[in-house]
């Protein structure tokens, strides 16, 4: 059992330091992405008094185009990373304490990929994670227990920049008037900000639960108290059941 969890702890040690790595890179994209938008919203006010030459747009133009395929390619490779590491911290949980979850790991993978569902079920999937993490899953139930403030500002924080983003790419190909693209720049620039603190916060929220995961412990918390009866008489208490790896 103490070597099992040893492996199961240093597996999701090594995918929790790759999605962190992935985090950091989507962090420096999108703040690339802040200051390309910030030198677009500028072009634009001045082609609103003196329209700029072909030449002149392209080069930022193609720059543009170049972070905003890097960002989709990182925020990609960084999903499935996430994925990974959620699955490999979530299936440890059957090792420590109640060995219990609110969900299998496969639901605790599956619901991310479920439209609507995922808004709800994938913040309550992070939020058993979290607190079973914290104290060792040494309780059967945690849904009536308060989610961390870090949690809550990240998947709030992570809603929001994903509004934005859908505001943008709707807009964007509506321009009628010389001051619609102005006005699309601007929400665009709020999204960047909102998604720099979005990445800052999951990188938060990764290293929090990787840092709780690496405290785990075969004994004592997943050991059972002995009973009344079994102290009174000296007899030792049952041993703790293994529950599978969902």
């Amino acid at each position: 059992m103490a070597r099992d969890l040893r492996i199961a702890r240093r597996a999701e040690h090594r995918v929790a330091l790759w999605t962190i790595c992935l985090l950091s890179a989507c962090l420096v994209l999108e703040a690339g992405t802040l200051a390309s938008t910030i030198s677009h919203r500028a072009e634009l006010r001045a082609a609103a008094s003196a329209p700029p030459l072909p030449g002149e747009v392209v080069p930022n133009d193609a720059g543009r185009r170049t972070i905003v395929n890097l960002r989709l390619a990182a925020l990609v490779g960084t999903g499935i990373v996430w994925l990974v590491w959620l699955r490999r911290a979530y299936r440890n949980l059957a090792l420590v304490g109640s060995k219990r979850s609110r969900f299998t790991t496969r639901q605790a993978v599956g619901y991310w990929f479920i439209p609507l569902v995922n808004l709800v079920r994938a913040y309550q999937v992070m939020k058993d994670l979290w607190l079973r993490s914290e104290s060792m899953n040494d309780r059967d139930a945690y849904d009536d227990l308060p989610a961390p403030a870090l949690l809550s500002s990240w998947w709030g924080a992570s809603l929001t920049w994903g509004a934005l983003e859908e505001v943008v790419a709707a807009t964007a190909g509506g321009a009628r008037t010389p001051l619609d693209p102005t006005n699309v720049t601007d929400v665009a620039l709020i999204g960047s900000v909102v998604g720099i603190v979005a990445v800052v916060l999951a990188i938060s929220v990764v290293r929090g639960i990787d840092q709780r995961q690496q405290c785990f412990s075969s004994s004592p918390p997943d050991l059972p108290a002995p009973s009344r009866t079994a102290r009174r008489h000296g007899a030792p208490s049952q041993p703790p059941v293994h529950t599978p790896y969902r």
